[in-house]
């Protein structure tokens, strides 16, 4: 009698010959270092960027498509940091980091806590976000520290908006 063929053979995670068994494996706990870019009296706030949701795998990205949600870029602040600094949404204000400056608009996110800000790099055609990033790569992964720059927000007189 003639087997059946039965395609390519299959494996388990615990049968494939390459797989081994993960207390093979040393895990180690990784140290933390703090971010590059420290806070300090002069540049008191942390700002960190990524994506909004608006932005996650769509053609957003490109300008292909509209977006409903989409805003524009904002320096998002807690509700507390906005206080501090007598700033309101949609109010301009100077954002500057150790590298840079730039001029943004004031969006109120109630999920921040007090001392962190959230930018996006979405639209460098209206606010250029890494002119306020730091160049410092993580020495394990490599990957840049984009998401830990010191800054300072400063209130504009209503007369010298410009960007």
């Amino acid at each position: 009698m003639r087997k059946r063929d039965r395609g390519p053979k299959t494996y388990t995670r615990l049968t494939h010959p390459l797989v081994r068994d993960s207390r093979d494996e040393p895990f180690r706990q990784a140290g933390w270092d703090p971010p590059v870019d420290l806070t300090d009296e002069e540049y008191p706030i942390r700002l960190t960027t990524g994506r909004r949701l608006d932005s996650y795998n769509t053609g957003v990205q490109s300008g292909g498509f509209a977006s409903p949600p989409r805003r524009g870029e904002y320096i998002e602040l807690c509700p507390e940091d906005a206080e501090r600094y007598g700033v309101v949404v949609g109010e301009e204000v100077r954002v500057s980091s150790r590298r840079g400056s730039v001029v943004a608009p004031v969006w109120i996110d109630l999920a921040l806590r007090p001392g962190l800000a959230f930018m996006t790099m979405h639209f460098p055609d209206e606010v250029d976000t890494n002119q306020l990033t730091i160049e410092a790569n993580c020495p394990i992964a490599g990957t840049a520290e984009f998401k830990a720059s010191a800054i300072r927000i400063e209130k504009l007189p209503v007369a010298t908006v410009v960007r």
